[in-house]
């Protein structure tokens, strides 16, 4: 670039130089020359020579404003844009709204949504322990008893199955005539126990009449809703579940 503006500036340079010579050859032909004469040139006279030709570039300058023309004033702030407001649709239905639902709480039941805070297992053995020992010496005193009003020997086995049925049916007595009627035991009291509802609340009569039948069967199943105990998330028994009763530490 910057040698093309160099052989610019020269060509300028020379053309004026040119110029100028030529317009001194000029004035001294103009002084020197005589008076035109009123003669036509001839037409075998030369033509002049002509000019050099001048490349112009264009300048490029900002544009004057004109004295008449405002500037546009200047906004501190932006511009809102004016949008018209669009009215929402109608509702469906005519106009029917349907309110939320609340959400509502679920009462946990105890026992099934929510673990029961039972007696522990070892009480509750202590306290069966109790009630076995009790039905135990009534066997004992009613056989003692009646060998010696009658004065009868039976032979070792039929002694054994005597002695097994007096058991089980002192037991089954006790077990129902204790809790229907007095809601306790003497190994309940002796173990600092209660029968309780899952709910919390205290048992009527007919739902302790119900848990003993329960209680019945699981023994009859050979014990196996006494061995549900271990299975259970809470310790409880097939008696317990059937019934939604257990035995808790009294309050």
């Amino acid at each position: 670039m910057s040698e093309h503006a160099l052989a610019l500036d020269n060509l300028v340079q020379e053309t004026h130089f040119r110029d100028g010579e030529t317009s001194l050859k000029a004035r001294s032909t103009t002084s020197a020359a005589p008076e035109p004469s009123t003669q036509p040139a001839s037409a075998n006279a030369p033509a002049p020579k002509p000019a050099a030709k001048i490349i112009e570039f264009p300048r490029f300058a900002p544009p004057v404003p004109q004295p008449d023309q405002l500037a546009e004033p200047v906004f501190d702030r932006p511009r809102i844009l004016e949008v018209p407001e669009v009215e929402p649709p109608a509702p469906a239905l005519g106009g029917i709204l349907i309110e939320a639902v609340e959400p509502r709480d679920i009462e946990k039941r105890r026992g099934i949504d929510t673990p029961l805070q039972g007696a522990p297992l070892v009480r509750r053995l202590i306290a069966a322990a109790f009630d076995g020992l009790v039905v135990i010496v009534a066997s004992v005193l009613f056989a003692y008893i009646f060998w010696k009003v009658t004065s009868i020997q039976p032979p070792r086995f039929q002694l054994f199955a005597l002695a097994a049925g007096l058991l089980l049916t002192l037991w089954a007595a006790y077990e129902y005539l204790m809790l229907v009627y007095s809601g306790s035991t003497f190994g309940l009291r002796a173990a600092g126990l209660q029968l309780t509802c899952f709910d919390g609340s205290l048992t009527g009569r007919s739902l302790r009449r119900w848990r003993v039948l329960a209680f019945y069967l699981s023994a009859i199943s050979l014990g196996m809703g006494y061995a549900w105990v271990f299975l259970d998330e809470d310790s409880l028994c097939w008696h317990d579940r059937i019934t939604h009763t257990y035995l808790a530490k009294k309050s």
